[in-house]
């Protein structure tokens, strides 16, 4: 909560050991830089966000669309708990550019992130749903389209809202994936069009 609401640059140990109830000497003795312990929030986050993504995709319905949507739209920062983690995020990405260990865990925490879509779009390609594509790379693809979408609407952008961010990765993703119409994403109702083969360059 600290970090997200000061990020990790003003953020005192001494701030998060008192918010937490315990001494600033126990927490260094645990954790001996900021660094050290972000990148252990960072994985408890996405720990507990894997959790809450698993519960989306197995409630999100039986086909791969429905499945796609559900976790791409668990990437947008749709509510309170996402966009706590959001900001997490954002201070990740500022760090990996200053800090090569942060970066190695960071680039481990997005590859969770790309086999889990991967994964989805895999089972679309298999069951005709979906046109024949990379789906590793379609997956870096729309991580890529809601991270940035998904600050401009933190940024409170107002040309970008979650409504709006939600319409363009349901249209975007859908074409690249060769679907037939936009994905099936909560509060996005677009016309059907018909599947095509997609390949990426």
């Amino acid at each position: 909560e600290c970090i997200a609401r000061d990020g990790l640059a003003q953020v005192r140990m001494a701030t998060i050991a008192k918010a937490a109830g315990v001494s600033t000497a126990l927490l260094h003795y645990h954790f001996a830089t900021k660094e050290r312990l972000f990148a252990e929030v960072l994985a408890y986050s996405c720990d507990a966000s894997s959790v809450l993504d698993q519960d989306a995709l197995s409630r999100a319905g039986k086909t791969p669309a429905e499945r796609l949507a559900a976790y791409l739209d668990r990437c947008l920062p749709i509510d309170e708990v996402l966009v706590h983690d959001w900001l997490l995020w954002q201070e990740l990405a500022l760090l990996c550019l200053r800090y090569p260990d942060l970066a190695l865990i960071g680039a481990d925490l997005y590859e969770r992130r790309y086999q889990t879509a991967a994964q989805v779009i895999n089972d679309g390609i298999t069951t005709g749903e979906f046109a024949d594509c990379d789906p590793h790379e379609v997956a870096v693809t729309s991580i890529a389209l809601t991270e940035g979408l998904g600050t401009r609407v933190l940024a409170h952008d107002p040309q970008v809202d979650i409504d709006h961010a939600r319409r363009i990765v349901a249209t975007t993703i859908g074409e690249l994936i060769g679907f037939a119409g936009p994905l099936p994403m909560p509060g996005v109702r677009r016309p059907r069009r018909n599947r095509q083969r997609v390949v990426l360059s």
